[in-house]
């Protein structure tokens, strides 16, 4: 089976959405966000977001959890001089 990643780009920022199947039945949702700002890097990682019974449908949770998180953090992001990962 071929892996299916779906990458979009959201207000400046890179989300690279792609479920992990668990098992046999069920994919979990992920989505690790990205930023570049000069020649920094910034990058946020949210992994087991949600499960769901088909690949689509985490690829669409994760794409919509990350526009979320974007639309609810822009102003934060935006202090992005350093070099950063973060994982949560």
């Amino acid at each position: 089976m071929m892996a299916i990643t779906n990458a979009i780009r959201y207000k400046g920022f890179f989300l690279d959405c792609e479920p992990v199947q668990q098992g046999n039945a069920c994919f979990v949702a992920q989505v690790i966000i990205s930023r570049e700002c000069g020649q920094a890097l910034d990058e946020y990682a949210f992994h087991d977001l949600w499960v769901a019974s088909a690949a689509a449908e985490a690829v669409s949770y994760a794409k919509a959890w990350g526009r979320e998180w974007i639309d609810d953090h822009l102003q934060e992001a935006d202090a992005c001089a350093r070099l950063s990962v973060h994982s949560v």
